[in-house]
């Protein structure tokens, strides 16, 4: 393959090529599936692309080759500096651009582009356009042109003329298109001036002003330019002020003048060739027309429009009546000319004379009067009179009965606009409900009425009574129990009894609580008493739940004969006051124990609470160490050392000088030179224990006789 090929952007690619057998193309270096059509690669976006080809044959697909396809941009156009201009028969030089591998033509396209710049020729004149393109990257881009004028002589500027003002308008200074512009008040002549000069619109006329341009070709013919200044028409004549009833058809406005104007505003604004006044809004508007002529506009003259609305609704000095059933009523009446009334908000035909309500049934009654004047008749004022029935006697709860000193609340009746009362006819009533007292034991009449507009009804009567409320029943407090204790029904005088476990709120309960004794503490029970619906405040009583030793299990243990035993070793009495039973019988505690068998523990605590547990007490018999044997030792001999009454023995040889010596400890052999002292201990299986001593002779002839005085028991051996 080749590896490397080069598009210019945009130009016409060509498929790719390989040599090869059974060519596949791809576009990864690995995976995908091969086509057997080569690719064509696009050169619409500068950049790289590669692609992949691989040949098959017997032995399979070969590796894959690489193919880049570069595609470079196509460059910027040069910069150039046009139009180019010369004076006829002038030196010229050679043109210029910037950019890359400049190629120079005389035409926009085609043509085989010159690496060397051309020079213009300025032997006759007129125009010639000449084109150059940069090359980067082998690749071309597009064309400048570069216009060379050859001038015979400068021409003369270009300007707009006439130009019109309006008197007194503002000018602008004039402008001509040209180089190096030199202006004049005449046609020839003078010294030309290089600022444009602003015309005077003071007074009307004509007035002619000249501009030339000057080149390397010399100073152009000059050109006139014209300035009219035309004066402003007057203002239009308008007529008098106009009217219009409210809602009714106006005309377009009119004035004498020339190509009229109109405005809503006396200055600024856009005007209209016609103008129609609204008349959807009472009030006077101010419009405003001007003339034009040679288009100068003329000052506003202005036109006043007045619409007039409906007549106001008339005046009403009460606009709503009430009256009680069968009451005398009084005339309507209302502020007004030629006053209409009417009983329907619209339509119907009025009536001159204003009416007198009837007061016979209980209802709502609208009249409507309008009145008339030049634009016609006026909306409709109302009146609204209410004929109120007389109400019924309010609905109430009596009597209210209050316990003595409970919170009260405001009395309460069913009926509209209620008025309250101390006696049953007269005074003035109180629109705030009365709270009775209930301090002092007693009833009260209250009376209420209810109304309906401006009238009241008959009265009712509510009776507050207030009963008297008992006091606490007298409790004893507090009530002492130990832990685990059994317990009795709460007790307490008083009638209607009502158990609470709160001091406040709550539901009470008539039985009387078992306080439970299971756990030690401070339990507050509540109760009160109850006349009639009051119920008295509450009494406390504290139970208190005291603790108690606890001894824990039954025990048992064995002691030796003559022993004594300490019970804290095993149960928790540590500072309590212990008592010792056995068979019904007191026992010291401690003290010496000497009978088998089952001891009741008893334990009291500061709370003068006890708890109880047995002790199951064993007690082993006594040993006795008979050590008086083999007190005759043959010199330089093993002897086995033994004793009687018990189950294991420890002999300790004792120096007859110093009963305290103890040199080899606990022995069981002994081999014996010399007299020696022993002390035996017996022990038993449980480690009861007895001593007792033996003085062993040591001799190597006949026995003889020992000093009696000598003997440890005194037995003379």
């Amino acid at each position: 393959v080749t590896n490397q090929i080069i598009y210019c952007q945009n130009s016409t690619a060509i498929a790719l090529t390989a040599t090869g057998t059974g060519l596949l193309w791809y576009t990864s270096g690995s995976g995908g599936t091969g086509s057997a059509t080569a690719p064509i690669p696009s050169t619409s976006i500068p950049g790289n692309i590669t692609y992949y080809v691989t040949q098959s044959g017997n032995c399979g697909e070969s590796p894959r080759a690489a193919i880049t396809v570069s595609v470079n941009p196509i460059p910027a156009s040069p910069t150039v500096t046009s139009p180019v201009t010369y004076c006829l028969g002038a030196t010229t030089s050679q043109l210029t651009a910037t950019g890359n591998a400049l190629l120079w033509y005389n035409t926009l396209t085609g043509g085989i582009g010159n690496p060397i710049a051309p020079t213009p020729v300025s032997t006759s004149f007129g125009s010639t356009t000449y084109y150059v393109s940069q090359t980067v990257n082998n690749c071309e881009g597009t064309r400048s042109a570069i216009v060379v004028t050859i001038l015979n002589s400068t021409p003369a500027p270009t300007a707009a003329s006439p130009i019109t003002y309006c008197q007194g308008n503002v000018s602008a200074p004039l402008t001509a298109t040209g180089t190096a512009l030199l202006w004049y008040t005449s046609a020839t002549g003078g010294v030309g001036n290089t600022m444009a000069p602003s015309p005077s619109t003071a007074s009307s006329g004509s007035t002619p002003y000249y501009v030339s341009q000057t080149t390397n070709c010399g100073e152009s013919p000059r050109l006139p330019v014209v300035v009219v200044v035309n004066s402003i028409p007057n203002v239009p004549i308008v007529g008098t002020g106009l009217s219009y009833c409210i809602g009714t058809t106006a005309l377009p406005l009119t004035a004498t003048g020339s190509n009229l104007l109109w405005y809503t505003t006396a200055i600024g604004g856009l005007g209209t060739t016609t103008l129609t006044p609204s008349t959807s809004t009472v009030g006077t508007v101010t419009y405003y027309v001007s003339q034009t002529i040679l288009n100068c506009e003329s000052p506003r003259a202005s036109i006043n429009v007045t619409i007039t609305g409906l007549p106001a609704a008339p005046t009403i000095t009460t606009a709503s009546f009430i009256y009680c059933q069968n009451a005398v009523s009084q005339t309507l009446s209302a502020t007004g000319t030629s006053l209409l009334w009417y009983n329907v908000p619209t339509g119907g035909t009025g009536t001159a004379t204003a009416p007198t309500p009837s007061t016979a049934n209980a209802g709502t009654t609208t009249y409507y009067v309008t009145q008339t004047l030049s634009c016609g008749e006026s909306p409709m004022a109302s009146i609204v009179v209410t004929i109120n029935p007389t109400p019924l006697a309010p609905i109430v709860t009596t009597p209210v009965v209050y316990c003595q000193g409970i919170i009260p609340i405001a009395l309460s009746a069913n009926g509209n606009n209620l008025l309250w009362y101390t006696i049953s006819a007269g005074g003035t009533g109180n629109a705030v409900a009365p709270t009775p007292s209930t301090s002092i034991v007693g009833s009260t009449d209250y009376f209420v009425s209810a109304t309906t507009g401006v009238c009241e009804g008959p009265r009712s009567l509510i009776t507050v009574t207030v009963n008297l409320t008992p006091v606490a029943p007298i409790v004893s407090s507090p009530v002492n129990y130990c832990q685990g204790n059994s317990s009795t029904a709460l007790t307490t005088n008083g009638t209607n009894l009502l158990w609470y476990n709160v001091a406040s709120g709550g539901a009470g309960i008539s039985a009387s609580p078992i306080p439970s004794t299971a756990t030690p503490g401070n339990v507050n029970y509540y109760v009160s008493q109850t006349v009639g619906i009051c119920e008295g405040p509450r009494s406390t009583i504290n139970v208190i739940v005291l603790t108690i030793p606890n001894l824990g299990a039954n025990q048992q243990d064995t002691i030796c004969f003559g022993g004594t035993y300490d019970v804290t070793t095993i149960f928790n009495t540590a500072g309590l006051d212990i008592h010792w039973t056995h068979n019904g019988t007191d026992v010291t505690n401690p003290g010496n124990i000497s009978e088998t068998g089952i001891y009741q523990i008893e334990v009291t605590n500061a709370n003068n609470c006890s708890d109880t547990a047995l002790f199951n007490l064993n007690i082993r018999p006594p040993v006795v160490a008979n050590a008086g044997h083999d007190t005759i030792a043959i010199k330089g001999a093993e002897h086995q050392l033994f004793a009687t009454g018990g189950d294991t023995y420890q002999w300790y040889p004792i120096s007859l000088l110093d009963p305290s010596y103890n040199p080899s400890g606990p022995i069981q052999m002994a081999t014996l030179n010399n007299d020696q002292l022993f002390i035996v201990t017996a022990y038993n299986t449980i480690g009861c224990s007895d001593k007792d001593s033996v003085f062993i002779r040591v001799y190597d002839g006949p026995t003889y006789y020992i000093p009696k005085a000598f003997s440890p028991d005194g037995d003379g051996l």
